[in-house]
């Protein structure tokens, strides 16, 4: 079987819980609304295109202990294909805990990195990647993930990059993708000021095709060879953001599917994400198709 998306990178499960205020050291606070889900950049990404009709597979690590046994539980649910996720006995999987502030939705993470080996690029399956239409990478692995990259360019797959922060790999990354979408932290770490346009055209000349800023309530940018284009965040009632980037990275993507033009691509994807902010969780209000439709027809009006 073939599939629309792939996606390569990093897993987790995550631990959720609303709280009224963050406290103080040495302070208490009672936590409610708590929830456990799979997470993980691309792995969220790939649930939101499964919702929104697209097929999509996965490929990452995890071991074979409760929180692995979580993640896949997440996946398959959804109907991601995870035959190609590597299981490494006796090791942990990754999970964190996230609290999330009652009025803004705002949230604090705490993590814990999985003691599972990397995923080298011998673990990756190439025949899979080269029949896909989309690859979607975070760049975490890096070895694996520019071995993933050079295979799906040389087989004509459209590569999408998620970059939430710089590290080693990520400029080697930039050339190898067609649509390059990083967040403010990576914009002013890579520009080293406050200029999320200026660091997109930057970045554009380093290779991809379009390079797109998200700004999280300010909304995002892309820039291509051809335009600048601006997109407003969409104004909902903001329960929990967690996810909120993973999410307009899926609903992206899937605009790339039905081969939207730039413009529509970027406003689907802002008021997917939007939608997501409406419950606690990455996941748990990922939009199907006909919710964007219906929350996109309305503001129209």
């Amino acid at each position: 079987m073939t599939y629309d998306v792939v996606g390569l990178g990093q897993c987790c499960v995550d631990y959720l819980g609303v709280v009224g205020q963050y406290p103080d050291i040495n302070e208490k606070e009672e936590v409610r609304d708590l929830t456990v889900q799979g997470g993980g950049p691309v792995a969220t990404a790939m649930v939101t295109l499964s919702r929104l009709g697209a097929r999509t597979a996965f490929i990452g690590k995890i071991s074979d202990d409760y929180f692995g046994d979580l993640i896949k539980e997440s996946l398959t649910s959804e109907f991601v294909n995870i035959d190609n996720i590597v299981v490494e006995k006796g090791k942990r999987s990754q999970f964190a805990f996230i609290a999330i502030e009652k009025e803004t939705g705002k949230r604090t993470i705490f993590w814990s990195e999985a003691t599972v080996t990397p995923l080298r690029p011998d673990e990756v399956n190439r025949n899979l990647i080269s029949t896909a239409r989309v690859l979607h990478l975070d760049g975490l692995m890096k070895d694996c993930s520019l071995e993933a990259a050079k295979c799906a360019r040389d087989a004509g797959v459209t590569v999408v990059v998620d970059a939430g922060s710089m590290r080693e790999g990520s400029l080697e990354l930039i050339k190898m993708s067609d649509y390059f979408i990083a967040s403010e932290d990576f914009a002013r770490q890579y520009y080293n000021g406050n200029n999320p346009k200026a660091a997109a055209m930057e970045l554009l000349e380093v290779g991809a095709r379009a390079v797109i800023v998200t700004l999280g309530e300010k909304g995002s940018i892309s820039v291509s060879k051809k335009s600048y284009f601006y997109q407003p965040a969409f104004k909902v009632k903001a329960v929990d953001t967690t996810g909120c980037g993973d999410v307009f990275h899926g609903a992206f993507i899937f605009g790339l599917l039905q081969r939207w033009d730039l413009n529509n691509t970027m406003r689907f994807a802002s008021a997917t994400a939007a939608l997501k902010c409406r419950k606690v969780g990455g996941r748990t209000a990922i939009p199907d198709f006909r919710e964007v439709e219906v929350f996109l027809e309305e503001e129209n009006i």
